[in-house]
């Protein structure tokens, strides 16, 4: 350890507790934690998450399952929960889902019905976006897109195929090319457009029309062979977890498999009923997405961070020590209207879900809820007056350090931990009033 370091630990621990705030999930309190930090005699500091399990006070009915998610975590983490959740018959999991997923209601009217559709075909052209991101061409069709898209894109497109009036939708691409002349007596072909368009025939199912009735499409932008790919910005949790060295939930766990289900919000009524209650209706989505200057300017630090392996393994006990005193804290009072939104609301469409499983699946014997610690104190008060009563806990390793191979001094990583403590509270300060702003 250089003089150097030891002598700007206040700072650097001072700002790394800034950073972790700034992207953990918001805690709400909770009088048994779904989240603790433990300290071995051995020197290993570990953040533990709690499954905690109800059944039913009369016996009739599936258990139901609270499993704490987090969004980064040690690889082996996501490993198990992978292996536990997979052994229910329903998991229930958290991800704001992008507009036009959900299935539409067929008692909706025309007029919602073609909204629908539009968003269902805006979606569409967001996963060909991605599709040329990440192959370099655009995809053919519906099966072209299924069979070489991502897994989890695949299993979503498969739900997707139709408008809201149950019809397919159509898949048509353009490409146009010109003779352009090389040397003397050679051409070459190069293509001058290339886009892949969905439609729909509207509420008549008939070429043409007006109102309710007229086509709906939706084209992408032209990509030529020649257009560099453009790869999305990484969000923030990403940034995050290389610069600690752990993984991110999104590329771990396999969500597409039949009893996974996608009990979660989708951004565009996120997006309106936030707007409802005043809050920034783009600013916590953006940062999480990477996509403001703050979380440009915070991925700069963490690519600083992730190049030392004694920084990476403060900020891993940072984040550790941050979502344990987070989850006694008032941070969600703090954070007004968009706390309600984003914790509450998102709980009542859990319940929507889960009361949904419990009606149409009676005979099941256990039903996961995978969703991050923030959630499950609410949760519980819920599936408590639902006829549910406590029956056990389990704990699993999320993420773990062993300060003897920091290479900084116990008496050291002790020292830092305390500064972190003490300056918590006003790190979580900053970040509301940056928010703001």
């Amino acid at each position: 350890m250089t003089n150097r370091f030891t002598n700007n630990t206040p700072n650097i621990i001072k700002a790394i507790a800034l950073l972790v705030a700034s992207s953990s999930p918001m805690l709400a309190m909770a009088s048994d934690p779904y989240s603790r930090v433990t300290d071995q005699e051995d020197g290993t500091v570990s953040l533990e998450m709690c499954q905690r399990t109800f059944k039913p006070t009369d016996g009739n009915g599936p258990r139901i399952h609270l499993v704490s998610a987090i969004h980064i975590a040690d690889q082996s983490f996501y490993q198990a929960m992978q292996t536990l959740l997979d052994g229910y018959d329903t998991v229930l999991f958290e991800g704001v889902k992008p507009a036009g997923f959900d299935a539409i209601d067929p008692n909706t009217s025309d007029l919602d019905k073609a909204q629908a559709t539009r968003d269902r075909l805006d979606l569409l052209i967001g996963i060909a976006d991605q599709f040329f991101a990440s192959t370099g061409r655009l995809p053919e069709n519906f099966d072209d897109l299924i069979k070489n898209a991502d897994p989890q894109i695949a299993t979503m497109v498969k739900s997707i195929q139709v408008d809201a009036w149950g019809q397919p939708l159509k898949t048509s691409t353009v490409r146009t090319s010109t003779i352009v002349e090389v040397d003397d007596n050679v051409t070459k072909e190069e293509i001058t457009k290339n886009t892949i368009a969905f439609t729909s025939m509207g509420a008549d199912h008939k070429p043409g029309g007006k109102g309710v009735n007229a086509d709906i499409v939706r084209t992408s932008e032209s990509y030529l062979p020649t257009d560099k790919r453009k790869p999305a910005p990484q969000g923030i949790q990403g940034q995050l977890a290389k610069a600690m060295n752990v993984s991110f939930q999104l590329d771990e766990m396999d969500s597409s498999k039949s009893n996974w289900v996608n009990a979660d919000i989708d951004i565009k009524e996120l997006n309106e009923r936030l707007s409802a209650q005043g809050g920034d209706d783009t600013m916590i989505l953006e940062m999480i997405q990477g996509e403001t200057w703050q979380t440009k300017m915070i991925g700069m630090v963490l690519n600083f961070v992730s190049g030392s392996p004694q920084l990476s393994s403060i900020m891993k006990i940072v984040m550790m020590d941050v979502l344990a005193a987070a989850e006694t804290s008032d941070i969600m009072n703090q954070i007004g209207p968009a706390g309600d939104v984003i914790l509450h609301g998102r709980n009542d469409i859990v319940i929507e879900y889960l009361n949904e499983q419990l009606e149409n699946n009676p005979n099941q014997d256990d039903i996961g809820i995978f969703y991050g610690a923030a959630h499950m104190s609410g949760l519980e008060e819920t599936i408590l007056s639902m006829g549910y009563e406590f029956e056990s806990n389990d704990w699993a390793q999320a993420m773990v350090v062993d300060t003897n191979k920091m290479g900084i001094p116990a008496a050291q990583v002790q020292m830092m931990r305390g500064m972190l403590k003490n300056t918590m509270e006003q790190s979580f300060e900053a970040l509301m009033e940056s928010q703001e702003d």
